[in-house]
């Protein structure tokens, strides 16, 4: 079995693969997810029933996720208020079990009694690249997702570009740059439609904070050319003015 080397003060948490009882649970997801480890949350209240059944099923996802943690929650406790209110669950059902990505974003929740439990909490675990995505859309954000890879001649140009883009004030816009030889971005890049082997220069995909794609750009674009994409207009179906088949 690998041992994994946390602070001292997490190792009787991590001992127990459970929360204090009486301390902040935001705090030691804090800690957590500040040491590059996801959350499974164990929310419970003092009514709950079922809780050695959320409690087993965190367990087995936790088993399965590299460098993951369990912390437990009691929604029901006065030291848990302001977590309650910052994960939204004061009327979710409980228990319940919610994963807690390593930037700190809440991603989903599963409930233990639900048809394949361990797959779904499995299934919410986000990559690298995706954890960073769904960070800059709760921050509404414009999320810039581009995909490249070391071999191309245009990745380097475009670097120089996202590096202007940055330098631009007033711009909303937030990277994400994702390797298509990377194994652990497969689902992510998958979700895009997108087939790393017919991918031949670098993909920039542009998504406004409601998750709408505004449009994508291929090779190395310019910074001005990145901007202007950003500020596409889209419809309330979803599309631009003149895409929406009649039903704009």
């Amino acid at each position: 079995m690998t041992c994994m080397r946390f602070p001292l003060v997490l190792l009787a948490i991590l001992a127990l693969g459970l929360g204090s009882a009486t301390g902040a649970a935001d705090d030691e997801v804090g800690a957590l997810t500040a040491g590059g480890n996801t959350v499974f949350l164990v929310l419970t209240d003092a009514s709950a029933t079922g809780l050695e059944k959320a409690r087993a099923l965190a367990k087995q996802a936790q088993e399965r996720t590299p460098n993951s943690a369990i912390v437990e929650m009691n929604r029901s406790d006065p030291a848990q208020r302001e977590a309650v209110a910052k994960y939204r669950v004061a009327g979710a059902p409980v228990p319940l079990v919610m994963v807690i990505a390593r930037n700190g974003l809440p991603v989903g929740a599963a409930r233990p009694a639900a048809r394949d439990a361990l797959g779904r909490l499995l299934s919410l675990v986000p990559s690298k690249g995706k954890a960073e995505y769904l960070k800059i859309l709760h921050d509404k954000q414009i999320a810039m997702v581009v995909f490249s890879r070391a071999s191309m001649e245009e990745r380097s140009p475009l670097f120089e570009q996202i590096t202007a883009l940055s330098a631009t004030p007033n711009t909303n816009i937030s990277t994400v740059l994702v390797d298509l030889d990377d194994k652990s971005e497969r689902t992510f890049i998958a979700q895009w439609k997108i087939v790393p082997g017919k991918i031949k220069k670098p993909l920039v995909m542009m998504v406004n904070p409601k998750g709408q794609l505004l449009g994508q750009l291929e090779g190395a674009p310019t910074a001005a050319q990145m901007i202007e994409l950003s500020k596409v207009k889209l419809l309330p179906c979803g599309c631009r003015e003149g895409e929406c088949d009649g039903h704009g």
